[in-house]
């Protein structure tokens, strides 16, 4: 199989997957941006832009991230901040994702070259206030640009508590 059929192959998945996480109740958003194929400067800054409803829902926060056999590291520092609708810096934390094992074996879910990885970035979260929130990520590693991080992702879910 040719690299131009795995990436249509990968595209129809990943859009199955959103059409399905879109049919539950639970999702608040799951937002996809694309990295330049000349590689993520530590100046692009990725914005994902939410909306809360309710004050009371607790959420939780997964990034997702979809990368190939070009990134040379085996992982990568994110600096992820969430900013209300009047700039205030609500959380800003940096993550390290390990993204290969000791052996350089990729971690991530994937076939061919291209692998997705999802992360865990915060549990229980609650927003201050109901409106509007962007949440930014850009990446925090020494080399400029970095190449292989082909889309990186913000899930936002609401915490279904048990009765």
């Amino acid at each position: 199989m040719d690299k131009k059929s795995k990436s249509i192959i990968l595209g129809i998945a990943t859009l199955l997957v959103l059409l399905c996480y879109s049919c539950t109740q639970s999702s608040v958003a799951h937002i996809y941006n694309s990295v330049s194929r000349d590689g993520w400067d530590r100046d692009s800054l990725l914005n994902y832009n939410i909306q809360i409803d309710s004050l009371s829902q607790e959420c939780n926060i997964d990034i997702e991230l979809t990368y190939n056999n070009n990134y040379p590291y085996s992982n990568l520092y994110l600096l992820v901040s969430v900013i209300d609708s009047v700039a205030n810096i609500v959380s800003s934390d940096t993550l390290q994702l390990l993204l290969a094992d000791e052996y350089g074996e990729w971690k991530g879910n994937g076939w061919g070259t291209t692998y997705q990885q999802r992360e865990e970035y915060k549990r229980d979260f609650k927003f201050p206030s109901s409106g509007k929130y962007n949440i930014t990520i850009t990446q925090g590693m020494r080399g400029e640009p970095i190449k292989g991080i082909e889309r990186v992702g913000v899930k936002v879910d609401k915490v279904e508590k048990e009765r």
